[in-house]
């Protein structure tokens, strides 16, 4: 005599589970998903593609836009570079006061303070 797995007396645990395998065989072919499963999936699914190319296209969007900045940024900082202009050599603000000079008549010492006091003045913020 076999006990059944739930200590009962009758057929063997065996036989128990071959019958539930051909019930879930037997219901298996009888349930399909239905349309609104299939319409669910292919949302899904539809979405998930959106995504992908979404991130795909922002990828590529972006190394673009990086590549375009890195070629780019020299080209603009050469072309905005803006140098200060050299200071003048002695030889040069010695120059300038003799014609300043000559142009107001006065004195060689006297044209030199005029232009610096001019330098001074173009280097003040305006108000």
């Amino acid at each position: 005599m076999t006990m059944h797995h739930d200590g009962k007396r009758g057929r063997p645990f065996r036989d128990d589970h071959a019958a539930i395998e051909r019930q879930i065989a037997a219901l298996g072919g009888s349930i399909l998903p239905g349309r609104r499963h299939r319409d669910q999936l292919l949302e899904h699914t539809s979405d998930s593609a959106g995504r992908a190319r979404t991130q795909l296209r922002t990828a590529r969007v972006t190394i673009v836009l990086s590549l375009l900045l890195v070629v780019v940024s020299p080209l603009i900082s050469a072309l905005t570079r803006v140098q200060a202009p050299s200071p003048q050599t002695a030889d040069q603000t010695n120059a300038a006061a003799l014609r300043h000079a000559e142009a107001n008549r006065m004195s060689f010492d006297w044209a030199l303070v005029d232009l610096f006091r001019q330098f001074r003045e173009s280097k003040r913020p305006a108000r």
